[in-house]
């Protein structure tokens, strides 16, 4: 399982049901000013469609809730759209009438009105057929612009709602910010950490050019503006040893576009009003401590007086007129977050549990907001209509994704993978050779090109590849009982996949055990149980206290320096293998091959299943594990 959000190595995990919210003085929960509330974006887990979008009326102090049919929710945005916003909501800008969101492992735009939460339109962010992966935003003279991981700056025209230009900047841009007629673009280089960029891009708004690229310190990352200089936080290269950055802070003139100076300050993100920065640094238990920005002295080394401890700060507002200062804690990064509100003087005044994962981007609203809930048919996601069997090897995430509940057997967690698999949700393989069986709701025709898609979690550096077979049904008894075939993927073609390799898994004697396995070929193992998810990793419904799986054994994909695990991605053919989008994720039928590596010339398949192909445990990033999120038929037979 994957461990990555944003550019920070996290622990991913499952969402729990929201905890009510726990408001403390809530005579105190007013009107800041003019404003009828906020909306708070939670980014959610990387690749789990799990982002949200909450409403604080301050009339009430309490977020917009609902019921949901596993309990409640404070997504105002499915409550009212009857889907789910995406993944990876990385920003979230107020413009006029509308809240657009920057999406960035769905590649969207979301445009949204902000009086009723309700979609007006997405805008797909895809370039040369390749996700562009929109990261932050920024607005200025009825423009909205999107700084893309791709390397490039979208510019969307407010009135028609779609992108009409893109202009190239520096690698993986990671902050926008607008002033005196330039746009300034943090370019952060942050897909090849070990060499980042280490440039701001300026934009001559008039033209839409790249007019300047700034040198800073490497992998540049937040940008503000306080209406006269920028300020860019560069954080350095993360160091494993220490797991913090060694970041500084930089204000850049905008009258020359040059650095004037830098502060050795660990800042990580940032809020400005009259004159002062109220910041925090990277980690948990961190610190909120004000900055003069006149002096570029910290004036205040601690502004919580009354002992209120932040867990792990992830977003920071100050309201400009009555200067509270709201915190979003993220916690442990993987259950849901809180949205806490201080006075001036550094007291709490009150406090939102449950408020959402990650909670990233806060947003004072002025406009009032009234929201209904959707009332149609449940918004389904791909094409499988059926799960028949699901067989994880033990693994980290096992009895999570999905739930395992007291009593479950086989059956449950096949209902529970396919709602997971249609509602946006992510199923887990285990370890090696773990497996699941599903039925696409149409034939799949073998036409020219690619057939079908399977979307799962990889991102680079992070590959866990399934093995993937497929099925007709030529007995047409609507059973995946016929003949199966591998699509033959880069390393079996070339030679350097094993065939029918068995390794069984031994249930160990305690809940919180390692799972013991054996390989056909004599090699010995584990799946290490880690300290960051404490549930069984043996499958709870298994009745055996063994469990045997043969599947097609690819190589080891793994390496380890200078304190990170990279798990390198295979050219081609594999689940769980390169980044979604419509190439990386995509098969061909064609690529089906029968037992001695023949093609098997299939018209057409009914059936499909994945299988973790790689073997790998230790006790940082645990098992290697398939996950799989989306499975798509592209040539459907009417």
């Amino acid at each position: 399982m994957k461990r990555v959000l944003k550019i920070v190595p996290l622990i991913l995990a499952v969402l729990s049901c929201d905890p009510e919210p726990v408001l403390l003085e809530p005579s105190q929960v007013i009107a800041d000013a003019d404003h009828t509330g906020i909306f708070v974006l939670s980014e959610g887990l990387f690749n789990q469609n799990n982002s949200t979008l909450s409403w604080i009326d301050f009339n009430t102090g309490l977020p917009d809730s609902w019921n949901t049919s596993t309990g409640n929710s404070y997504d105002v945005f499915e409550k009212v759209n009857g889907r789910r916003i995406g993944d990876t909501a990385n920003d979230m800008l107020l413009y006029g009438s509308k809240l657009y969101l920057a999406v960035s492992e769905s590649s969207i735009i979301e445009i949204i009105d902000a009086a009723t939460c309700r979609s007006i339109r997405q805008i797909p962010m895809n370039r040369d057929g390749k996700a562009s992966q929109p990261r932050r935003l920024a607005a200025a003279g009825g423009y909205v612009y999107v700084c893309c991981f791709d390397g490039t700056v979208t510019r969307i025209d407010t009135l028609s709602m779609s992108a009409d230009a893109t202009v190239q900047v520096g690698r993986n841009p990671d902050g926008i910010c607008s002033i005196q007629g330039k746009l300034y673009v943090s370019n952060s280089g942050g897909l090849d950490p070990d060499n980042p960029d280490s440039t701001v891009s300026v934009i001559d708004l008039n033209s839409f050019t790249e007019i300047k690229r700034i040198p800073v310190r490497a992998n540049p990352g937040n940008i503000y503006s306080d209406g006269t200089d920028v300020y860019v936080v560069s954080r350095g290269i993360f160091d494993y040893g220490t797991m913090n950055y060694d970041s500084r802070l930089h204000r850049i003139d905008t009258e020359t576009d040059i650095v004037a100076d830098t502060y050795d300050i660990p800042i990580l993100s940032m809020d400005l009003t009259g004159g002062k920065a109220w910041f925090y640094g990277y980690g948990a238990g961190g610190t909120i401590q004000v900055l003069d920005l006149a002096t570029g002295q910290v004036i205040d080394s601690d502004f919580i007086t009354d002992g209120t401890r932040i867990e792990c700060p992830y977003s920071i507002k100050v309201e400009h007129t009555t200067r509270k200062v709201y915190i979003c804690d993220a916690a442990d990064y993987v259950t849901p977050g809180s949205l806490l509100c201080f006075s001036p003087d550094g007291h709490l005044l009150y406090r939102v549990q449950g408020i959402g994962i990650n909670p990233n981007t806060i947003s004072f609203c002025d406009i009032s907001v009234r929201t209904t809930q959707y009332s149609g048919p449940p918004q389904k996601m791909g094409d499988i209509n059926r799960v028949f069997e699901y067989m994880p090897a033990p693994g980290q995430f096992v009895n999570q994704l999905p739930k395992y509940e007291q009593g479950d057997d086989a059956a449950a967690m096949t209902a529970k993978c396919l709602d997971a698999l249609q509602y946006g949700g992510m199923v887990t393989l285990g370890g090696f050779g773990g497996y699941i069986t599903a039925g696409f709701n149409a034939p799949v025709r073998n036409l020219e090109g690619n057939d079908f898609r399977i979307d799962g979690n990889a991102y680079t550096g992070n590959a866990e590849p399934g093995v993937v077979w497929v099925s007709a049904d030529v007995n047409q008894n609507g059973q995946p009982d016929d003949v199966w075939y591998e699509i033959c993927g880069s390393e079996r073609k070339e030679g350097r996949a094993t065939t029918d390799y068995a390794i069984t898994y031994t249930k160990p004697a305690t809940p919180d055990g390692d799972s013991p396995w054996t390989a056909s070929d004599s090699r010995t193992g584990s799946i290490i149980h880690n300290i960051y998810h404490s549930q069984p990793y043996y499958p709870q419904w298994y009745s055996n206290d063994e469990i045997t799986f043969t599947a097609t054994l690819l190589p080891d994909n793994v390496t380890y320096e200078n304190g990170i695990y990279k798990m390198a991605s295979f050219s081609y053919g594999y689940a769980d293998n390169l980044p979604n989008d419509p190439l990386n994720s995509a098969f061909d039928i064609d690529w089906a091959v029968n037992d001695d590596g023949t093609p098997a010339g299939l018209e057409s398949i009914d059936f499909i299943k994945i299988q973790t192909g790689v073997i790998g445990c230790n006790s940082l990033t645990g098992e290697q594990s398939t996950e799989i999120t989306l499975i798509t038929n592209l040539n459907p037979k009417e």
